[in-house]
């Protein structure tokens, strides 16, 4: 099948391979679609939608945990021996989302409960603690997000940093319920509490 051939020449699956995955618990809901290298790994109960792709070449280490959601326009990419680490329970993509890891220690983790969406493009080095949130077209790289509770938690000094807006954000470092809600260079922006935000929100220990 001159698919498969193509697809094994680059380091993906093959379709039948996809339809293993899916087998062993991986959700695809259209093989023919996505694209995953060979060397990606999975936990249980991750959900990919048509027009995901994941790339790991023979160097590199991309590792997913479980109960992931990729939505249509995520891609992920693992090459010159760097390695990307994604936990559990995220939801990338929803609008686009790009994650790449291109060389030896500039690796990207993301932890569990997170929120990449509308856009952003993730550069490794980067570290996104746990319930963080990178919100719109941003270029994000040598950013470090402090992890926290989710976006779901009620008293926002609780959550993890997040990044919304536009623009380039570098070099950047944000504690727990921080927020920088950038317009260009994030550098020229604010970093506030989220709290600013939710002025309504309760006030828990």
């Amino acid at each position: 099948m001159i698919t498969d051939e193509q697809r094994s020449a680059r380091g993906l699956r093959t379709v039948g391979e996809i339809l293993e995955l899916a087998a062993a618990g991986t959700v695809v809901l259209d093989p023919y679609s996505v694209l995953v290298g060979s060397r990606v790994r999975f936990g249980e109960g991750n959900v990919l939608y048509p027009g995901v792709v994941i790339e790991c070449d023979q160097d590199s280490e991309c590792i997913l945990g479980s109960g992931n959601t990729l939505l249509p326009g995520t891609f992920i990419t693992a090459t010159g021996g760097a390695e990307v680490s994604i936990g559990s329970n995220n939801r990338i993509g929803e609008g686009g989302a790009r994650i790449t890891a291109n060389q030896p220690g500039k690796n990207v983790t993301i932890g569990d409960n997170t929120r990449l969406s509308s856009g952003p493009l993730i550069l490794g080095p980067a570290e996104l603690g746990d319930g963080c949130a990178v919100l719109g077209q941003i270029t994000a790289q040598q950013v470090e997000l402090s992890g926290g509770a989710d976006g779901s938690h009620p008293d926002p000094d609780h959550r993890g940093a997040v990044l919304k807006g536009f623009g380039t954000a570098r070099k950047l470092t944000l504690k727990v319920g921080e927020v920088v809600n950038g317009s260009g260079d994030f550098a020229d922006a604010p970093i506030e509490r989220q709290r600013a935000y939710h002025p309504d929100a309760p006030k828990l220990p």
